[in-house]
């Protein structure tokens, strides 16, 4: 081979690769296109299905993953944190409800207790899309949380956003993981609830619990339940009691137990119980 021969391969052989190299980054930038990264958690807006159907309600999650060690918060945080927030802008005539949080899990910081998620968590919203929609549609919002570890709390937040086109799509690869979002309850028919003060704590009565019975309760209402303390799980005659302490400097009069109950196996029923006594 010339050497005009061998540099005209050599120049092709560069090409190819420059080519192949573009190719790689082109699909890591699509890949990564729409995440939001800071130092602890990345966020994104997440579709459960690949198009938005007209006149129907399309469920879209803010996806928030964490770095190992930290956390982020629930709709109550607990002793301390804030929960994480959306603040939309819709196309108009697209309207978009509350954040329906999943069950959360009690994090210990030796006197204060939190409530909130480790890992990845989808926190899932439904958006109604008009019957007059077409075309592409674009979900935009601003997301804020708060993300924490052992030692410090650090506020993020990033625009976040989403595509889709307009029309009967099926399950979108994010399908599964919205079907694996372990969103409460209602209770079980055959419990019979009923909750009473006594002292300085309220007795929350079970009556019917089966082989997965009730462990903790989350309070929807800040300021009512001491968050670190235990909540001891006693048998009852028809079922078990939950004893669930009241917290040391209240806010506001606790009148019911409005909240979720969490069992072991992470499932959670929410529960709205008027407290007799006082």
């Amino acid at each position: 081979m010339n050497p005009g021969s061998k540099a005209r391969t050599f120049a092709l052989a560069g090409i190819a690769l420059a080519f192949a190299i573009a190719a790689i980054l082109w699909r890591s930038l699509s890949d990564r296109a729409g995440v939001v990264r800071t130092e602890h958690a990345e966020a994104e807006l997440v579709a459960a299905r690949e198009a938005a159907e007209p006149g129907a309600a399309l469920t879209v999650a803010l996806r928030l993953k964490v770095a190992p060690g930290w956390h982020t918060y629930w709709r109550n945080p607990g002793d301390s944190g804030q929960p994480a927030s959306l603040e939309w802008r819709l196309p108009p005539g697209f309207e978009a409800g509350p954040i329906r949080w999943p069950v959360p899990a009690r994090f210990s910081l030796g006197p204060i207790a939190n409530y909130g998620y480790k890992g990845e968590v989808l926190l899932p919203v439904e958006i109604r899309v008009p019957s007059d929609a077409k075309g592409k549609v674009r979900l935009a919002a601003r997301a804020k949380w708060l993300v924490c570890d052992p030692d410090r709390c650090l506020p993020e937040s990033g625009e976040v956003s989403l595509e889709l086109p307009v029309g009967r799509g099926g399950p979108s690869r994010w399908a599964r993981a919205f079907d694996a979002i372990e969103l409460p309850r209602p209770a079980p028919e055959r419990w019979k609830l009923s909750a009473r003060r006594e002292g300085e704590r309220v007795l929350l009565e079970i009556a019917g619990a089966g082989d997965e019975p009730p462990l903790l309760f989350f309070p929807y209402e800040e300021g009512k339940v001491e968050h670190a303390a235990p909540q001891p799980v006693e048998p009852a005659a028809d079922g078990l009691r939950l004893a669930i302490p009241a917290s040391r400097q209240p806010v506001g009069e606790w009148r019911r137990l409005f909240g979720v109950l969490a069992t072991a196996g992470g499932r959670g029923y929410e529960i709205d119980v008027p407290i007799e006594g006082k």
